[in-house]
């Protein structure tokens, strides 16, 4: 059991460098590293993703002491996000997370929920506000243009630009959507959101039986991870990540991801007490514990058709797995929170509180890096990530009225032989010429929307590799 001073500690210096990112109007600003080679470095302006896990950790902290300073900051944060609702159009604003000409079907969920979740810690007013917009949304865009019917579930986004000619159904999606329908219809008491959140439930179970079929045959004779800890077999009781209209076979088996989805099977659960969702979540527990690298005790990231694809291992987002595993503890007992882990996280904390991205960032197949070495991503603290382990953290504290979250005043500087790195109360500056793929140069106000200068070449450095490929022929 982690004891509650090292989460005091950890809570008020990561609250007070959580804060400089926040504008006046409740936005947290923030450049967003993607878990793949994506990034959104020049507009930094709130995101839903970020957004609903300041919520939802406000909220903890809120609901826990009826402290004042939680109840304004968790308001703060939802009113802005509820502001980002365009009746016009039926959609929310920046919930495409990396990409901002999406709107994804998890980012909108992850709003729907955090909005719902304080929806009994604020007036009437706000409630019935929050309550008509998530309820308009989910008719207007959800059901109007992201369900298809052959399938049976939600589609990623209205126009797929990484895949514009093949509907992709992607799970943790949809186990997010299960967990916004069903909190509406608990707020509302209408049926049809349960009806619908059902519906997708079945397909979730479809989709999974299948894929344990096809698991059994791909470590069938292996030696898992489960059993070695050296194995590059995953463990049985994988998810993958995804399927498409054509693409029907289970491929990529995302560990955090897996975490996520804990939290729609939950809220499944709790309203069906159906077994096969209890088998599940079980299942993806188990899973998710024995995929733990032995020396960092930090997630693995991947599992390509069975076979363990180490990095880029998460830290301070891994606290979305580790809510998932919270979410199921009374399911799945005191097991299911790793002490060690969550010990190898708090310790990695910089100095001004923030937590790393990654490890491994530049030692991946999955990402066509392997040359290794710390690179910029690794160390780098966003936003988007923070937010997940401070959501993580308020779940476990007992008297959030002990946090003394003084206004932050360390620097933090990294410096390598392949970037610079540092980041103060008011600015973030990145330098990095090496390697390429982590080429760039950016420079931050924290509470602004845009950088104020974000040179980003790796697309350049696609063109010239294809051009030395070129030449070579």
């Amino acid at each position: 059991m982690i004891e509650q001073g090292t989460i005091i500690t950890a809570l008020s210096k990561l609250i007070a460098w959580l804060e400089t990112w926040r504008d006046v109007y409740g936005a947290y600003n923030g450049y967003v590293v993607h878990r793949t080679e994506a990034k959104r470095m020049e507009r930094v302006h709130d995101t839903a993703w970020t957004q609903s896990a300041m919520i939802r950790g406000y909220g903890n902290l809120y609901r826990k002491s009826r402290e004042q300073r939680w109840g304004e900051s968790m308001t703060l944060a939802a009113d802005l996000l509820a502001s980002r609702y365009d009746p016009q159009t039926g959609k929310f604003r920046h919930t495409g997370h990396e990409d901002e000409r999406f709107q994804s079907l998890v980012s909108c969920a992850l709003g729907i929920c955090a909005l719902l979740s304080i929806a009994g810690l604020v007036d009437q007013k706000r409630r019935e506000k929050y309550i008509r917009i998530t309820t308009d949304h989910i008719r207007r865009y959800w059901l109007d243009v992201l369900w298809i019917e052959s399938e049976g579930a939600f589609k990623f986004t209205e126009i797929d630009f990484f895949s514009p000619n093949v509907d992709r159904f992607v799970v943790n999606f949809n186990t997010m959507a299960a967990e916004a329908l069903l909190a509406i219809y608990q707020t509302t008491g209408d049926t049809e959101f349960k009806d619908w959140a059902l519906r997708v439930g079945e397909w979730l179970i479809e989709r999974w039986n299948y894929t344990q079929i096809v698991n059994d045959k791909i470590i069938a004779g292996q030696i898992t991870i489960a059993d070695d800890p050296s194995s590059e077999w995953m463990a049985p009781g994988g998810f993958s990540y995804q399927f498409t209209s054509r693409q029907r076979e289970p491929d990529n088996y995302v560990t955090l991801y897996t975490g996520l989805s804990l939290r729609g099977f939950w809220a499944l659960y709790q309203v069906t007490q159906d077994d096969r969702f209890a088998e599940i979540i079980r299942a993806q527990s188990q899973y998710i514990l024995a995929m733990r690298d032995p020396e960092t005790r930090l997630f693995y990231h991947t599992a390509w058709r069975g076979q363990i694809e180490k990095n880029p291992q998460f830290v301070a987002g891994a606290g979305m797995t580790l809510l998932g595993l919270h979410e199921v503890k009374t399911l799945i007992g005191d097991r299911a929170l790793p002490e060690d882990t969550i010990q190898s996280i708090l310790s990695r904390a910089h100095a001004n509180g923030s937590y790393p991205g990654f490890v491994g960032k530049n030692d991946t197949g999955h990402l066509r890096r392997n040359t290794g070495g710390i690179v910029w991503e690794d160390v780098a603290a966003s936003m988007n990530w923070n937010a997940q382990w401070f959501e993580f953290l308020t779940g476990l504290i007992m008297d959030p009225a002990k946090i003394d979250a003084k206004v932050c005043n360390r620097t933090v500087r990294v410096v390598t032989k392949r970037f610079i790195y540092v980041d103060s109360p008011e600015t973030v500056k990145i330098t990095s010429w090496w390697p390429p793929r982590s080429w760039g140069l950016y420079l931050y106000y924290k509470c602004t929307t845009k950088a104020r200068l974000a040179f980003y070449p790796v697309d350049l450095y696609g063109r010239i590799r294809s051009m030395l490929r070129g030449n070579k022929k």
